[in-house]
């Protein structure tokens, strides 16, 4: 009779303990709730340090480090690239954003495992080294590929020190403004933007948006790449993906040294076609808006003559600039 007293009082004193436990997780569940509300539409407290303005007051919440304007991913985030550890069969992912990186990154991972299925997670958690903390590129298995929108001497120091293999993405600077545009609406909890396509074209055109200006960049890419004590660099330009897939992915398995069948190649440019891409990672919420045409010329359909000389204007500057 003594033991089931004691049962009884246990149970009776973990009825009392439920309730109670309910009754303040009930009571505090709303205010949980509106901080974490608050924390994801405010992510600039605690990964922003700086606003991009543009013309009509449109904010753009920013990480603003040594004079350049990088995405809202925090300070330590992008401080911890340069001493980053690269292993010796690292590939990098290299190139302006929106430049079709999110497709490179799967042609060159299907590349290294010799299969033609797509990444789990895609290039952002799957190796973009100021994005994502070092605990976790570290637990990726080898080969990585690794990916940034860095310019070369903002990369990792051992990047240069072991000359690991660098593929560049390209793209016509029309497209890349609209389609950056885009991405930008599109994680408007990440940017907090919601300005005019005129008024984020004029940001485009003065350097003022994530990871500088656009020619600028192009420039120095070019210089690296004619500079003979640097690492080996492969440029695919988009247009040239799209036009001639198979020519492109044995240009990039040749570049690795893989060597790849006819068939492999024809399912590797299957598996990363873009509506597959795109109906890949729309299971994975947020990622799914990083995909939106993936075409060539849609910028037709967005941009003034006005605005089209001006970018014309700028990239005989930079081509001047390059020889």
């Amino acid at each position: 009779m003594g033991v089931l007293k004691v049962v009884k009082k246990q149970f009776l004193s973990f009825i009392i303990f439920t309730g109670i436990m309910n009754l303040i997780l009930s009571t505090l569940k709303p205010f949980i709730s509106s901080i974490m509300t608050f924390l994801v539409r405010n992510q600039k407290i605690m990964l922003s340090n700086y606003q991009v303005v543009d013309a009509s007051g449109k904010t753009m919440n920013m990480v603003r480090l040594n004079g350049k304007v990088y995405p809202p991913f925090g300070e330590d985030n992008i401080r911890k690239v340069s001493t980053l550890s690269i292993r010796d069969d690292d590939v990098l992912l290299c190139g302006y954003p929106k430049t079709g990186c999110h497709w490179m990154y799967e042609v060159i991972s299907m590349l290294l495992r010799g299969k033609a299925e797509l990444s789990p997670h895609g290039k952002g958690f799957g190796g973009m080294i100021e994005a994502v903390p070092e605990i976790l590129l570290d637990s990726l298995p080898s080969p990585r590929v690794l990916n940034s929108h860095l310019l070369y001497a903002e990369l990792p120091k051992q990047i240069r020190e072991k000359k690991t293999k660098i593929i560049l993405t390209t793209r016509n600077p029309k497209d890349t403004v609209v389609s950056f545009y885009n991405h930008h609406l599109a994680l408007k909890n990440f940017y907090g933007y919601d300005g005019s396509f005129t008024d984020y074209f004029n940001l485009f055109l003065n350097g003022r948006l994530d990871y500088g200006d656009f020619f600028d960049h192009v420039l120095d890419w070019k210089k690296t790449k004619k500079n003979q004590s640097c690492n080996q660099i492969l440029i695919v330009p988009f247009e040239d993906m799209k036009l001639d897939p198979f020519k492109c992915v044995y240009e990039i398995a040749d570049f690795l040294k893989i060597k790849v069948t006819e068939k492999l190649a024809g399912e590797i440019i299957d598996a990363c076609s873009f509506n597959r891409m795109k109906k890949k990672r729309a299971k994975d919420g947020p990622a799914a808006k990083l995909f939106r045409k993936g075409i060539v010329g849609d910028w037709k359909n967005w941009m003034s003559t006005e605005q089209s000389a001006a970018i014309d204007k700028r990239w005989a500057q930079t081509m001047q600039n390059s020889s």
